[in-house]
């Protein structure tokens, strides 16, 4: 109590008691967890905090037996990413995934995956998978929020093995919370330009991408996968302002890709061009090309082709665009 007989935060048994529940998950103690939350609930089970956390507990300590009887390094850090995709769809079924319970399981999750797969790394368990080990393990520093090592990782798994675009979109939003804001747009960029598909955007918190999805969640609410239309807006919205460098190689390659593109874009029908990812794909290509005859190598008409192209694919998109560049980043 206060001075002024006011109950404080210090003399809520119940939530000191939840505060030591979300302390057992963060460390892996789910059956201490659930035997506290059986105590809690009889005393109060509409208690805030406390369903969820009792979901949670109970999630984990369901996979207790099988975690623990699993090898150190890959098997159990594949184990705990992949429960962890199941109770992101379980906490996002039961509206959990911004409670204080969720939070605690992720952090043990990622947590502990990490340090298996730096076991499994050194071990040199499956030599052919150390890509896939680094990915992941970039993946769980950055939900730790430990971006100085998920960029370590990263670049270093990017300059040994090769780059992909879940990697590179991981290390976009590590260099954001490094506040490194060009080379994160840079690896944005790439990543959106390899393969859309594969960003997840659970990762995504950089603002300049978000605000760019809720434009497109507002101009392309029907299409099925946002992420295929990102690179384009981004582009229109002056997002990616960034340019690298296309070598002689790169060029040959995106026009043989929009040849092909091209190719299987005049076989479809409108409606089947809608079910595919085939229009924003197109565009994309066609506007890195954009910059390398604008930025890196000047052709008029190759300029020129290139808009009139984009403007018989999307008028709506396009026609104002280069009427008017500048219209659009100002809103």
């Amino acid at each position: 109590m206060d001075n002024n007989g006011q109950l404080t935060f210090s003399d809520d048994p119940l939530l000191n008691g939840v505060n030591e529940v979300y302390q057992l998950v963060e460390t892996g103690e789910f059956s201490l967890a659930v035997k506290k939350l059986d105590e809690l609930m009889s005393v109060d089970p509409d208690y805030p905090g406390l369903i969820e956390a009792y979901r949670t507990a109970r999630f984990w300590h369901n996979r207790e037996k099988e975690l623990n009887n699993l090898d150190d390094g890959k098997a159990t850090a594949d184990f705990l990413m992949n429960q962890w995709k199941e109770f992101e769809e379980y906490s996002a079924s039961r509206e959990m995934v911004s409670s204080s319970a969720h939070k605690a399981a992720m952090q043990y999750v990622f947590f502990k995956a990490s340090e298996h797969y730096k076991i499994s790394f050194r071990k040199q368990e499956n030599t052919t998978g150390d890509f896939e080990l680094l990915l992941n393990l970039g993946d769980c520093f950055l939900r730790l929020e430990e971006y100085n090592n998920a960029i370590e990782t990263l670049e270093y798994a990017r300059n040994s093995f090769k780059s992909s675009a879940r990697l590179l979109a991981i290390l976009g939003e590590a260099y954001f919370h490094m506040n490194d804001i060009p080379r994160s747009l840079l690896y944005f960029r790439e990543a959106f330009f390899i393969d859309p598909s594969e960003v997840d955007l659970n990762l995504v918190k950089a603002q300049p991408i978000k605000e760019t999805i809720e434009i497109i969640r507002r101009e392309k609410s029907d299409y099925k996968d946002i992420r295929e239309w990102i690179p384009v807006y981004a582009f229109i919205c002056d997002v990616f302002y960034i340019k690298g460098k296309l070598y002689k190689s790169q060029v040959e390659s995106i026009e043989r890709e929009i040849y092909n593109l091209e190719i299987n874009y005049q076989k479809l029908n409108a409606e089947q061009v809608e079910d595919t990812n085939i229009m924003p794909r197109l565009i994309n290509k066609y506007l890195w090309m954009l910059d390398y005859y604008e930025f890196q190598n000047y052709n008029y008409d190759h300029l020129s082709q290139i808009r009139d192209r984009l403007i018989t694919l999307d008028r709506k998109l396009f026609e104002d665009y280069f009427r008017n560049p500048g219209k659009r980043q100002k809103k």
